[in-house]
């Protein structure tokens, strides 16, 4: 794999935030059409990206997280417009830019602030309090698949489901996680693709006190507000 590959994989993720300049996104768009893997990576991030608003209800971000963000930002700036200044290149031999150390934290203290929960299971879920969950799953639809779900006792921190031997959800859908309550369901806040060995996996955001279940169904992408089909996977929580 070429190094210029490599810098278009890796900035997969600017594009999606929008760190990318109008001329080197549509340098980025012309390869992805042209690209599997790239375009792979792309509709991967696109999914987790789209399921941030659906996640949790924001909040106000505190009064000084910008003025301390930006203190961080302008400093890097002045450091490097001090720094010797290479030889002009043109805009099809430089490389896109990297997210540096400050954009990154920047970045995750704003999805922090915002109350974006991507991520939680690594720190929430684990130890003796754990409970695993095995899927109830229509393998007349799925036939090879299969999927946990890890909770923990009190359910309050959500969960994470991982699934194995899944088929693509189909052109332009997703995987969604739904929340069952009595007789309704309700969007979990997550939404997941699969990789091409038919694994994935989702961090469910939601309070899990007092459910009764977890479904997931094919919606188109983006997600929906209810659910279009039976779940082809459940798990019973009650």
């Amino acid at each position: 794999m070429s190094r210029d590959h490599e810098q278009y994989e890796e900035n997969v993720g600017a594009y999606l935030l929008g760190a990318l300049t109008e001329l080197e996104s549509e340098v980025f768009e012309r390869h992805v059409a042209s690209c599997a893997v790239c375009r792979q990576e792309f509709d991967q991030l696109r999914v987790a990206s789209e399921a941030l608003p659906r996640a949790v209800e924001p909040v106000e971000p505190p009064p000084g997280l910008k003025k301390s963000l930006m203190e961080v930002v302008n400093a890097e700036a002045k450091q490097r417009s001090q720094a010797a200044a290479p030889a002009r290149k043109r805009f099809w031999q430089r490389p896109f830019p990297r997210l540096s150390p400050a954009f990154a934290a920047g970045m995750a203290c704003l999805l922090l602030a915002a109350g974006v929960a991507i991520g939680f299971g690594v720190s929430s879920i684990g130890g003796g309090s754990d409970k695993t969950v095995t899927a109830l799953v229509d393998h007349s639809r799925v036939p090879m698949g299969s999927a946990t779900l890890v909770v923990r006792d009190d359910r309050a921190k959500g969960g994470v489901l991982k699934v194995e031997g899944m088929p693509p959800p189909g052109a332009n859908r997703v995987y969604e996680v739904w929340v069952h309550r009595g007789n309704s369901f309700v969007p979990a806040g997550a939404l997941f693709d699969v990789s091409r060995d038919g694994s994935g996996s989702a961090a469910i955001p939601a309070n899990l006190k007092g459910v009764d279940g977890i479904a997931v169904t094919r919606e188109a992408q983006g997600g929906a507000d209810k659910p279009t089909e039976q779940p082809v996977m459940s798990f019973k929580l009650a």
